[in-house]
């Protein structure tokens, strides 16, 4: 065999090796692409069933709250659910996971239209808002809700957010939905420090907060982060249902209490609005939960939840519902 003969042989072996390498290479990618999209999708199957049935616990979590209020038995429920109170989370186990409920009457937050600037005023105070800003933000809050064009001091008017670079105009009326705060002048520096529905409301006349039925945000503020406070308060809660004046006075301390003293009620005045706040976490058992609850590592790789908040009217027995807001938690 000559030279050349051989020189081509080896360089023809050479060319098909390469050839074999680059078609197996071609095939592991494809191959690893195949496996990557059937763990994609049933990735993607997994998290909507997860989503379906955490939506299902949670709106089983405000029917279960609407049949408390309309205080309709349940034939599941045990002798510890006898016993009914607003503001107060309660938890059950469904074949599907664990939902929870909170019925929360309007009355425990502040109403937009019905402000009372003190206690709005204490409120920025806990926000840590500078004093110069809380002006902007009274000035500002009243301007967007009367009908003229005059700003006060501190406030601002049609002019000033027609200047903005994504213009609005003004309400220049009753606040409609609690999200419009935001909106107002000076309330930037608040934003996405908490939901607005948590702390304000635009269905409470009384121009109180109802201590009985807080939001936990609206609990937060009232004993300034305490976490011994909310403990008592909702141990409280759990054992005398309603609290009054003296157990308000005993939960948050003498000085607090006193200077919010003025500005809290103990009843819902009839007011037929409420917030029911759920979450349905699919796949969760009682023993699970006890499991996990005695093992601090599991609780930190905790699974999502998914949130329904519920804003409903209730006109004698029928439900009127205003607004439906889901999402993980």
């Amino acid at each position: 065999m000559s030279k050349d003969t051989l020189t081509q042989e080896v360089s023809e072996k050479g060319f098909a090796l390469v050839v074999v390498i680059v078609i197996m290479l071609l095939v592991s990618f494809l191959a690893s692409q195949l496996i990557l999209n059937v763990r994609t999708e049933l990735q993607v199957a997994f998290n909507s069933k997860a989503r379906s049935t955490g939506l299902a616990l949670a709106g089983a979590g405000v029917n279960l709250g609407i049949f408390r209020l309309l205080d309709k038995p349940l034939h599941y429920i045990n002798e510890e659910y006898e016993s009914f109170h607003e503001g107060y989370e309660y938890s059950d186990f469904l074949p599907s996971g664990q939902v929870t409920y909170t019925v929360i009457s309007e009355s425990g937050k502040m109403d937009l239209n019905k402000m009372n600037e003190a206690l709005l005023k204490i409120f920025l105070e806990y926000m840590e808002v500078e004093f110069d800003d809380q002006s902007i933000i009274l000035d500002s809050l009243n301007d967007w809700r009367d009908s003229d064009d005059l700003h006060r001091l501190n406030g601002a008017e049609q002019e000033y957010y027609q200047q903005l670079d994504d213009p609005y105009i003004p309400r220049n009326g009753r606040i409609q939905d609690p999200a419009e705060f935001f909106l107002i002048h000076g309330t930037d520096k608040l934003a996405k420090k908490f939901k607005a529905s948590d702390a304000f409301t635009v269905h409470n006349k009384s121009r109180k907060i109802n201590f009985n039925s807080l939001t936990p945000f609206m609990l937060d503020f009232l004993v300034e982060g305490d976490g011994e406070k909310k403990t008592a308060y909702r141990d409280a809660k759990q054992e005398l249902g309603t609290l009054n004046a003296g157990q308000a006075r005993i939960v948050l301390g003498d000085e607090r209490f006193e200077r919010c003293a003025s500005f809290l009620t103990y009843s819902s005045a009839n007011n037929r609005y409420y917030t029911i706040l759920t979450q349905g976490k699919p796949g969760t058992s009682e023993e699970k939960e006890n499991q996990e609850n005695q093992d601090e590592e599991a609780i930190s790789q905790d699974e999502p939840a998914m949130a329904v908040s519920v804003l409903l009217q209730l006109k004698g027995r029928a439900v009127n519902y205003l607004s439906w807001q889901e999402g993980w938690s």
